[in-house]
């Protein structure tokens, strides 16, 4: 997997909203930070949280019917606005939507294929929140979605800055990974932790790996992720995590992710 031989591939990538402010700033992360690769934006408008129900004596959630065409009504003018907004950046994109009643309408999407990314901005006020709240659509995400990018709504990306992207060693990692991940994000250096039995491995991946990606390696522990934020104050940083669900019963303090957001750091999950 060449880096020379890497082909410019049409990306398409879906933008979760919902209205509020802070999934909008998603937007602007999306189209300022340039960190994405795309010529194609999905709109994905949820209802459900905007919408008032009530609920029958069978337990039956019941929508009021005006109340939700109102609703839909509202958010196809929101639609529109940011449509014009996108359009008004002369970026040649192409721009489509969809407006749904909830997030369980997420999985049909995306079961038709053609995204490659989908983004979310998420504000992590503290750690309660996170644990009955946050991490609930992380986890839901991660079941459904394939290739994810969460960012929290206050994270503060330069257009000026190089990225690097710190993600942990597995042996499922393979060079065309980095092939892949720079296919869609604009990574300029990838900071890989170790586990001391995975030396050997990991060395053996960094032979087969294309020299024109700048890849450093470091042990995993406290001090050598502290010391690769230390390094890298002129780059905007990334966190690659594992896809596993947070429960309510996993020590948070212990949570990357939690970590993560929580630092202004944003998440991108993979595949692989």
């Amino acid at each position: 997997y060449r880096y020379d031989k890497m082909i410019a591939k049409k990306n398409k990538i879906l933008i979760l909203l919902d209205g509020s402010e802070d999934s909008e700033k998603s937007l602007d992360f999306i189209i300022n930070s340039k960190i994405l690769k795309f010529d194609q934006i999905v709109l994905f408008f949820i209802l459900n949280p905007f919408n008032p129900v009530t609920k029958g004596q069978d337990k039956e959630v019941l929508y009021n019917d005006f109340v939700h065409d109102h609703g839909k009504r509202l958010a196809t003018l929101y639609i529109e606005k940011i449509e014009n907004f996108i359009n008004s950046k002369d970026l040649g994109i192409e721009i489509s939507h969809n407006i749904v009643n909830s997030k369980d309408n997420l999985q049909r999407r995306l079961s038709l294929g053609d995204i490659d990314l989908t983004t979310c901005s998420i504000n992590v006020s503290n750690i309660l929140d996170f644990i009955f709240n946050k991490s609930k659509t992380i986890n839901y995400l991660m079941g459904t979605s394939t290739d994810i990018l969460i960012f929290p709504s206050d994270c503060n990306f330069s257009s000026e800055r190089k990225n690097n992207l710190i993600l942990n060693f597995s042996e499922s990692i393979k060079p065309k990974y980095f092939v892949d991940t720079h296919n869609i994000l604009d990574i300029d250096k990838f900071s890989i932790l170790y586990s001391k039995n995975d030396k050997n491995n990991i060395e053996k991946l960094l032979e087969d790996i294309d020299k024109n990606f700048q890849i450093e390696i470091f042990q995993n522990n406290k001090s050598n992720l502290k010391n690769i934020y230390n390094m890298n104050k002129d780059f905007n940083i990334l966190r690659q995590d594992i896809r596993k669900k947070n429960s309510i019963f996993t020590s948070v303090i212990k949570s990357s992710k939690y970590n993560s957001l929580s630092n202004n750091t944003p998440l991108y999950f993979n595949t692989n």
